[in-house]
């Protein structure tokens, strides 16, 4: 599977890390460190033709706008393997650029995950994942569900991100935004 993704503004990204350490130590909800680092997820597939995409997201990052945008509260895609996450407030910016991604990526990839195509696309920063159960669920919202978490949050880069099995994600190759 791959994924284009954008990490995090540093101070963004130091927060989450608290927040992944604390439902990692407190309810055993570690599986959120198989994700590269923390950030956001433009669009995902089975298949990608890597070397054409590192070309589109070279020139994708010379012409990005800046994105920026907020948090506040926690989401839960609810199912079989639900995930909590934080929620990211769409900016016509963030939209405009998905639309350009996915219509720039998608006929180089297979197998798109429809859950993050532009019309349903709803832009977080997973917390846990994999590993949510009944219990640790509920350990979790007792853990951070009454503190007040709002972060202001940049992106940093368009990174191509692998992942195979049960293993670590790797980051394939990095585009700094030049904004």
């Amino acid at each position: 599977m791959y994924a284009i993704i954008s990490e995090i503004d540093e101070q963004s990204g130091e927060k989450v890390n608290q927040i992944w350490q604390k439902l990692c130590e407190a309810c055993d909800l570690g599986a959120v460190y198989t994700t590269p680092t923390p950030h956001f997820t433009w669009l995902t597939a089975e298949e990608l033709d890597v070397e054409k995409t590192k070309l589109i997201l070279s020139t994708l990052v010379e012409n990005s706008p800046d994105i920026s945008t907020h948090t506040f509260g926690l989401g839960l895609f609810s199912g079989g393997h639900p995930v909590l996450f934080l929620p990211l407030v769409k900016t016509i910016e963030m939209i405009q650029f998905h639309q350009h991604i996915w219509k720039e990526i998608s006929p180089y990839a297979k197998d798109l995950n429809k859950y993050y195509s532009p019309e349903y696309w709803l832009p977080h920063i997973t917390l846990a994942f994999k590993d949510i159960n009944r219990e640790n669920l509920a350990c979790a919202i007792n853990e951070i569900g009454f503190e007040k978490i709002e972060l202001n949050v940049s992106m940093t880069s368009l990174e191509i991100a692998e992942h195979e099995d049960e293993k670590i994600w790797t980051i394939l190759e990095r585009f700094p935004v030049k904004n």
